[in-house]
């Protein structure tokens, strides 16, 4: 059997951490935003999408829900096709016994990174699962069983040059949400596929909540392996994909190394920072403080009035106005990484960075780089929703 090497894993833990390559960012024990005893197992049902879908935002938006989503645009309504074929799957046996490979946690956390990477994704983490990270039922109201204790978290960003281009509630916002979940979809089946047949049970958690594969919440999961912190926005930031990324789970019996939750200067940077907030078109996200929901303390977004807009948009799809404009969705170039290691060392670069934040025009618009054709489903067929569609 191969005897764990700490050395080696030494020499690869820098490649492991992906997009954090260059950058040093502090692990901590607990993650930035506090859990309190108080934190409940959520309801798949109560999620804004089953909410919206079973009429507690109105009519309006419920007809939204059941009439738009996720096929109003005919690329994004191809990209679900490949997804929901995928959500098909049925999982493969489990091997009846355990692979002869090294049974170290370290040594295994190494590998599946590795193989995690090889299939192109962007960022690999590890976590233990805690019991109220689970839903408690899924959106049919079965009770979820808490099965499995840890947890491979995988990452994709979304393409840079659509995000640059689109207004950021236009047209494309499904189809770049869709081009990272078809390939987490892809990973995450792959890897669960793998760990079977290596021995250990495992479940692939992805996609849009409507296709129904997740048996937990991945935030609480994102925050406890260090992919990132929570924003303004409500939702976990990576600090060199910002919040241009989606992110898949594969649970498993394993036994793996967890990784450390981070602090690379979040809270204070949104704190004073609300560009975000300003730039949301439904006006749901948070200008004052943090509150406590749920025994999270966050800054909470008000889900009915950002599900209110997403489902009834007349002129595109799901909006990503919040990912466009934040100052840490940037490109992943050498004089953007410096910005993020600066910031993430000084306070004062993180003042600095907010002021010519937007000078630089992170929320800007470039209809001159626009590729796709504005179109919608209309009855039996397409009718085009844009001047100049190319």
């Amino acid at each position: 059997m191969m005897q764990y090497d700490e050395r080696r894993d030494r020499v690869h833990k820098r490649h492991h951490m992906g997009p954090f390559a260059g950058l040093r960012i502090r692990p901590t024990d607990q993650p930035t935003t506090r859990i309190t005893p108080a934190v409940r197992r959520i309801d798949a049902r109560n999620t804004a999408y089953g909410l919206a879908g079973r009429g507690e935002y109105g009519p309006v938006v419920q007809q939204g829900v059941q009439k738009s989503l996720p096929s109003k645009h005919p690329l994004s309504a191809a990209q679900k096709d490949v997804i929901d074929h995928l959500a098909l799957i049925r999982g493969n046996s489990v091997a009846p016994r355990v692979a002869s490979i090294p049974q170290d946690p370290a040594e295994l956390t190494r590998h599946i990174k590795e193989v995690a990477h090889f299939l192109k994704a962007d960022l690999v983490r590890t976590c233990h699962v805690p019991e109220w990270a689970h839903y408690s039922h899924d959106r049919h109201g079965n009770p979820i069983e808490t099965r499995y204790g840890n947890a491979i978290i995988i990452a994709m960003r979304k393409e840079w040059n659509a995000v640059r281009a689109s207004t950021g509630c236009d047209w494309m916002g499904d189809p770049i949400s869709f081009q990272a979940y078809g390939h987490l979809a892809l990973v995450a089946e792959t890897m669960a596929n793998y760990i079977r047949r290596l021995g250990w049970e495992a479940s692939a958690q992805y996609g849009p909540s409507f296709v129904d594969q997740y048996t937990v919440l991945l935030p609480p999961l994102l925050l406890l392996a260090g992919v990132g912190e929570i924003s303004r926005a409500g939702i976990v930031l990576n600090p060199v994909l910002g919040l241009g990324f989606k992110a898949a789970a594969i649970l498993t019996h394993m036994p793996l190394r967890p990784d450390k939750p981070i602090d690379f200067g979040l809270q204070q940077f949104c704190q004073t920072c609300r560009i975000c907030a300003l730039n949301c078109p439904s006006h749901a996200i948070p200008t004052g403080d943090k509150v406590t929901y749920n025994g999270y303390e966050t800054w909470k977004l008000d889900t009915r009035r950002c599900a209110s807009l997403n489902f009834t948009n007349k002129k595109g799809t799901m909006c990503n106005r919040c990912v466009k404009s934040c100052p840490w969705t940037q490109p992943n170039t050498w004089s953007h990484h410096l910005v993020r290691a600066l910031v993430t060392r000084s306070r004062l670069a993180g003042r600095i960075a907010l002021r010519a934040a937007p000078l630089l025009g992170s929320a800007r618009d470039h209809p001159a780089d626009k590729w796709w054709f504005d179109l919608e489903y209309v009855g039996r067929g397409l009718e085009s929703r844009g001047v100049g569609d190319r």
